[in-house]
This record gives C-alpha cells, sequence and structure tokens, in this order.
C-alpha cells in the first residue's frame, strides 16, 4: 500500500535528501519528523542535518535574518 511513509523512504533512498518543506509540497506531509521517527524505530539509518536559511526578513543591521531547519538524509 502507498503512503507517505512509504513515500518518504523511496525518496531517501534514491539518495536525495528531505526538509518539512519539501514534504508538504511533494507528499502532504506536515509532520516529517514524526515519520522519521518511525523509519528509524524500523532500522533505517537517517542523518539529521541542521541549515540555516535566510528568510525574508532582516536584521537592523540589513543583513537577513536566518532560521534552523532540518535537512535528512538516509546513510547507506
Amino acid at each position: 500500500m502507498k503512503t507517505q511513509t512509504s513515500d518518504i523512504l523511496r525518496h531517501l533512498k534514491q539518495g536525495r535528501r528531505l526538509t518539512q518543506k519539501e514534504a508538504i509540497n511533494e507528499y502532504g506531509a506536515y509532520r516529517l519528523s514524526g515519520i522519521i521517527y518511525s523509519l528509524r524505530r524500523q532500522g533505517h539509518d537517517i542523518e539529521s542535518i541542521d541549515l540555516d536559511v535566510p528568510t525574508r526578513y532582516k536584521k537592523t543591521d540589513g543583513s537577513p535574518k536566518t532560521a534552523n531547519i532540518v535537512e535528512y538524509k538516509l546513510n547507506n
């Protein structure tokens, strides 16, 4: 049966990385961290990579504010 979890596992097995925003856009998955937790409990070695990404907002000095997001990848 095709599920969000199976789609995300296939995505990761293809060597692709995945963020929450991509999971929402591609798979309609609003709880990616819960799916990753479940996949890890099944024995999949999934790495969490912290990233700082610029936002549309600016600091008082004019530089962009950043947000911390997580990107997931499957280790072989």
